[in-house]
């Protein structure tokens, strides 16, 4: 299990020590992580959800626990606020908030607060071969922290419209999920911290199934 401390809450900042990663030392932790990556057939954290909103004064904390089987179903289901969801089954990403009804789109078409999912989802099921396919791929290390800076080509075919950058923290050596940040337009931001990460558990598929009064 990997706790969330506090050298995680800073992991995004700028570091007098921080190194940039040789070519030749991207090559193996790409090597690395990608193994971690095609091990894991599914995975399982508490993550605290923070979202950064440009007009919004404080941003928006959440709890949830997230739950994914490869290759395509992410499940996020809040305990703050209570009873909020979204699911991911492959083709479809379905939202529930609070007092309204369960919204459902294609993942080609989904609005905000699906693409939150899908761009996790998209994590979990490429792996570093295909960051190169869509992304200029810098690293950057201090310490046992290695942070893997994900820049998005602005093709008209891109799936990450809307994104400008991704930074994950893993922890080494074994490349374990330690956060995610995703910076999009303006100053908007969505960060995901982990912890209690369980990987190769067993799940209840049922867990992963749009309610049918969703879907029209």
């Amino acid at each position: 299990m990997v706790p969330v401390c506090a050298a995680v809450l800073i992991a995004f900042g700028h570091f007098a020590n921080a190194e940039d990663v040789s070519p030749a030392d991207l090559a193996l932790h790409e090597k690395g992580f990608g193994a971690l990556q095609a091990g894991t057939r599914t995975f399982t954290a508490d993550i605290v959800q923070t979202l950064t909103l440009q007009g919004i004064a404080k941003p928006v904390v959440s709890k949830a626990v997230l739950s994914y089987v490869s290759p395509d179903h992410l499940l996020i289901r809040f305990s703050q606020p209570a009873g909020e969801w979204m699911i991911v089954d492959g083709t479809r990403v379905a939202v529930q908030k609070q007092g309204k009804s369960i919204d459902v789109r294609e993942t080609s078409g989904q609005g905000k607060s699906g693409s939150h999912a899908v761009s996790l989802l998209d994590f979990f099921n490429s792996g570093p071969e295909r960051w190169h396919q869509s992304f200029d791929v810098t690293m950057t290390k201090e310490g046992d922290r290695l942070l893997v800076h994900l820049k998005p080509w602005m093709t008209p075919t891109s799936t990450f419209q809307g994104v400008k950058s991704i930074t994950t923290a893993l922890q080494l050596p074994g490349y374990e999920l330690l956060a995610m940040e995703i910076a999009m337009s303006g100053s908007n931001q969505i960060r995901y911290e982990f912890s209690n990460v369980r990987r190769n558990t067993k799940f209840d598929p049922a867990l992963f199934a749009i309610p049918k009064e969703a879907t029209p």
